[in-house]
């Protein structure tokens, strides 16, 4: 039956009445195209225990078509996803940056298309409230809106979604959709298990740490021990095994046999960045690779209109190197050469559409890869294409490194939905590109796909899958917990991070404290800095840095001497910087005293000194008197206040509560102050913000735009980070 809600509009109804449903929205010229397909993807889904609406959309805003999904969930409380196909709207979000994990683009400086966020989080988070902008001129499909003051200010999407949008045009769009929804069909029928997986990670990611490389591969044991098992199979790769490592790659993606690839890397729209220029093994390669990097330098200064003989004369004197080394730059053979070498390093979205890819399910933990925004994107390549690829989860914007990627990803073993998994995922810019219903079949399991919906509220459920002996499920079932029980979950947080012995467990009992902040989070972190886990570590000297505790700097500087994980030092270096950088050299020198006299201990020291010396110069004498003085052009003052989005340091927090209670400074100055405020979530002395922050609220002189950050910033502080393991 087809329902005509609006003029544009229209729903069929479900052809069955199951416990959980699902929505299809489409724009009416691609149903007209694909009518039979998306029929036949309708029917599988519904065979596969979701009722299907579908509602076709022809000309509305992305306001209508979030209107028309409330409605239908407010109908029918069982709807827990939706799938948009074609060309349905894009909500590019502005004034959000503290919902997403890594993205904080200048939105003054930078026009609107690239300074805003792609994301489904408008269609999926009913709590959050926009004001509309503007739609592009250039590319309709987008539309504009600003988070308001009035929302909810963490991302809790009430129900699920995806994208199916190939990055192709005209005719040949219609056809990719059509073959899209046709290749899903044929596999729900098929129904296939997870047991041969691919994890790979790129140059410069994680500061290249093995020992987080390392530590991944035992929480991957933890989530899927299947695949240690006879029958089972995992592939880790790691950048530096090879220097033909891009053709390995590709020759495992083909494996037909392949069920779910898991790249960490860094990215961008159409590529994958996998390898890093190899390490010389000779006098004669380290010669070729300076003149391949000079080569570059000179063709980058023509390409920006700068004067080659100039920039040749740096870089001469810059590293001491003939004049030869430079030849051959603009020779064209040359040229051809350096750049199939360079191309050699990369995956890029014509390497792609030259082999068929086996894995049903593709996680890129990757910058850009899922710009689905854009015309073209590598992960609609990977997804839309030949290949077996159902979906792929991936990224609109830039993506923090340190977050838990496979958070929870071992529930994909237990026949849960790939949306029902991604649903906990709070970030603007992580995606589905793809079918959100798909799923992994495990005949071993029970349904969870349906006990998740049957027993989402019930508390009693989860307190008895606790004692499973599954980590997925015992995971799982702590973040239920804290859902249901808030803080008076506290103490048995506290209790299973003492005492269980899955790393995947107690990182998530570690979570649920971080949530909700209070002393025995704090306290638990003297501990938790030094669990065998590397991701716990990691996340724990983050942890301590935002908090800003003093009696934390002598733990803090043990992890920065000590700890195996590169990326544990460097997080911990930056955490002495938030809390006291000119407390810390003491500290190292007390350090280093109780090792064993060497040069090397002794040139660490000094670049400690020198390094810590240099951040309390940067702090005491540029940020917190550009802060402060108001004799600065307010761009430069701006700048300063921005700085403390990423780096939290504890001394300008006072200094920054002043600048925005000081009615004489600039309106827009105190606004990106109060926003830089909202970044101080876990400082030990956020409650002085939200009382700033009230003051401000119940002042009549307050500027509007004032009042309305202050909100924001009082709703953020309160509330939390929308993931807590990322502050």
């Amino acid at each position: 039956m087809i329902t005509m809600l609006a003029a544009k509009t229209q729903l069929v109804q479900p052809g069955t009445n199951l416990n959980a449903s699902f929505a299809i929205i489409i724009d009416q010229k691609s149903y007209n195209k694909v009518e039979n397909a998306v029929l036949a993807y309708r029917d599988a889904v519904e065979k596969d225990g979701l009722s299907s609406y579908i509602l076709i959309v022809d000309n509305v805003s992305p306001d209508e078509i979030r209107r028309e999904i409330i409605q239908l969930k407010s109908n029918d409380a069982g709807l827990e996803g939706v799938v948009f196909i074609g060309d349905i709207p894009i909500p590019m979000i502005r004034d959000a940056q503290h919902l997403a994990s890594a993205f904080k683009m200048d939105q003054v400086r930078f026009k609107f298309s690239r300074s805003s966020i792609p994301s489904d989080r408008f269609y999926d988070d009913f709590n959050l409230d926009f004001k509309f902008l503007e739609q592009d001129t250039s590319n309709t499909l987008l539309y504009y809106y600003s988070l308001t003051a009035a929302s909810a200010q963490t991302v809790h999407s009430d129900i699920y979604s995806g994208r199916i949008k190939p990055p192709f045009k005209g005719e040949e769009k219609y056809r990719r959709i059509q073959d899209y929804l046709m290749k899903v069909v044929a596999r729900k029928n098929a129904k296939e298990r997870l047991d041969n997986m691919l994890r790979f990670n790129g140059h410069g990611y994680n500061s290249e740490s093995l020992t987080a490389w390392e530590n991944e591969s035992i929480a991957l044991r933890e989530q899927f021990p299947n695949l240690y098992e006879p029958g089972g199979k995992i592939k880790s790769l790691y950048h530096e095994m090879s220097p033909e490592l891009k053709s390995i790659i590709i020759n495992n993606l083909q494996d037909e046999n392949l069920d779910l690839a898991l790249f960490h890397a860094h990215g961008g729209v159409e590529t994958q960045y996998l390898l890093g220029y190899p390490p010389a093994a000779n006098v004669s390669q380290n010669i070729d690779a300076v003149k391949m990097f000079l080569r570059s330098k000179i063709r980058t200064a023509k390409r920006r209109k700068r004067d080659v003989e100039e920039a040749k004369a740096y870089y001469m004197e810059q590293y001491g190197v003939p004049e030869s080394w430079f030849e051959g730059a603009f020779d064209d053979s040359v040229i051809v050469a350096d750049s199939i070498y360079s191309a050699n390093l990369d995956m890029d979205i014509s390497d792609v559409s030259k082999f068929r890819t086996g894995a049903e399910l593709i996680i890129f933990d990757e910058c850009f890869n899922g710009s689905f925004h854009q015309d073209r994107y590598i992960a609609g390549e990977y997804v839309f294409g030949d290949g077996d690829v159902i979906a792929g989860v991936a990224n609109s914007v830039n993506v923090k490194q340190d977050i838990w990627t496979d958070e929870g990803l071992g529930l994909l073993n237990y026949n849960v939905r790939l949306g029902q998994w991604h649903r906990e995922d709070g970030y603007l810019e992580n995606h589905i590109i793809g079918d959100p219903t798909f799923r992994f079949h495990n005949p071993d399991e029970k349904d969870w796909s349906l006990l998740l919906q049957k027993n989402k509220d019930n508390l009693r459920f989860w307190k008895k899958t606790l004692k499973s002996e599954d980590v997925a499920l015992r995971s799982l079932s702590v973040r239920k917990i804290v859902d249901l029980e808030s803080k008076d979950a506290v103490p048995e947080l506290v209790n299973i991070y003492n005492s269980d012995n899955s790393f995947i467990v107690r990182l998530s009992a570690l979570k649920g404290l971080a949530e909700f902040r209070t002393p025995e989070f704090e306290k638990i972190l003297f501990n938790s800095v030094d669990d065998p886990y590397e991701l716990i570590r990691r996340f724990s000297v983050q942890w301590m840095g935002v908090v800003g505790r003093e009696d934390y700097l002598p733990v803090l500087v043990q992890k920065v001497v000590h700890d195996p994980s590169d990326r544990v030092n460097y997080l911990a270096k930056g955490a002495l910087e938030k809390i006291a950088p000119e407390k810390v050299y003491p500290l190292f020198e007390k350090e280093i005293q109780q090792l064993p006299e060497s040069t090397a201990n002794n040139e660490f020291l000094e670049w400690m000194k020198n390094s810590y010396e240099r951040s309390t110069d940067r702090l005491r004498k540029e940020i917190i008197p550009e802060l402060s003085t108001d004799t600065l052009a307010l761009k430069k003052r701006i700048g300063a206040v921005r700085t403390l989005r990423n780096y939290q340091f504890q001394e300008a927090l006072p200094v920054l509560i002043s600048l925005v209670s000081d009615k004489n400074e600039a309106t827009e100055l105190r606004v990106v102050g109060l926003e830089a405020l909202g970044w101080y979530a876990f400082s030990y002395n956020r409650e002085k913000i939200v009382a700033a922050c009230d003051q401000l609220l119940n002042r009549t002189e307050t500027p509007p735009d004032v009042k309305d950050e202050a909100l924001k910033t009082r709703k953020r502080i309160i509330a939390g980070y929308t993931d807590p393991v990322n502050p």
